[in-house]
């Protein structure tokens, strides 16, 4: 949406715009959170797999 376009707006349609906006920012920040959480796994479980000797095999 263009500038112009957001300052034909009335109040009542940019504060559903807010509305809609933070609500799409919460559920990517959920989402964020969770991808972080899974991560933090799978790095943990990987660093408790590797090789005692650093990753060498001989």
């Amino acid at each position: 949406m263009t500038d112009k376009q957001v300052k034909k707006l009335k109040r009542s349609e940019l504060i559903e715009l807010l509305y809609y906006a933070r609500k799409e920012i919460d559920r990517l920040r959920q989402e964020n959170d969770q991808l972080k959480d899974r991560l933090d796994r799978l790095v943990g479980e990987a660093l408790h797999e590797a090789p005692a000797d650093g990753g060498t095999e001989s």
